[in-house]
């Protein structure tokens, strides 16, 4: 049985604001057209300005076909991420046993904050899992500062990009989990995933003891087949259930 305790995704606001940014940034062009053609070079008042207002209008719009691009593009990359979150949760409910899972969980110590994608947790232990949208190849190694992500597109060409080593916010997100859990005097071992949606190709050294799954089938028999080196008592569960309920 799956107990969830859902929060929403900080990055829902910024999708809803961005959707919005480009319909606007995306019909002011058109807009401002129209005006021009139909409206100001039809009024004899404006007829020596026509040139300066003209220069004027083709400025904004292409000031505003610029920001459509770049509300486009962070609008793509928070979409992906949302998406891979919420293939996370369909995922934890095909599971088949007691699980209490808290998703977009955020995490503070001190000054450090954080937020865990899923956070699993069960008699066979504590699992963060972290969710990266990727398809193509994904290359790197768990001490690399940064891993390589390769996509392959049509006619041959491909595109390279290097993405910050996931392993790095999954180490420091643990650490934070764990500080806060020993702030309430419990000692609990914490392991995580690290789990590509996209179903990437993936070309990685990893020794780190972090897991990684590129598939939803791949990340279920992980899921499945964990057991902790020190399971927590139920005692232990239920009150990091409440500690993270606040």
């Amino acid at each position: 049985m799956i107990k969830l305790y859902k929060n929403r995704s900080p990055n829902f606001k910024k999708i809803s604001l961005l959707f919005i940014s480009q319909i606007l940034l995306g019909t002011l062009p058109i807009a401002l057209f129209a005006i021009y053609v139909f409206y100001i070079q039809r009024l004899e008042r404006f007829e020596e300005y026509n040139i300066f207002i003209g220069v004027v209008f083709i400025s904004i719009m292409s000031l505003a076909l610029i920001g459509y691009s770049v509300a486009a593009k962070k609008y793509n990359i928070l979409v992906s991420g949302y998406r891979g979150e919420r293939i996370l949760v369909k995922v934890a409910k095909k599971l088949n046993g007691d699980y209490t899972v808290f998703t977009n969980l955020p995490i503070r110590y001190k000054k450090n904050r954080s937020e865990i994608d899923l956070l699993l947790l069960g008699e066979s232990g504590v699992l963060i899992i972290e969710v990266k949208n990727h398809s193509g190849v994904i290359i790197g190694s768990d001490n690399a500062q940064t891993w390589i992500h390769r996509k392959y597109y049509r006619k041959g060409r491909t595109s390279e990009t290097e993405m910050e080593n996931p392993f790095n916010q999954i180490k420091r997100q643990r650490e934070i989990l764990k500080s806060i859990l020993r702030a309430n005097g419990l000692d609990i071992w914490v392991d995580s995933i690290l789990f590509f949606s996209g179903n990437p190709s993936l070309r990685l050294r990893a020794d780190g003891g972090i897991a990684v799954a590129s598939s939803e089938e791949e990340l279920i028999e992980i899921i499945s087949g964990y057991q902790s080196k020190i399971p927590p008592t139920k005692q232990e569960c239920d009150n990091i259930i409440k500690i993270l309920k606040i």
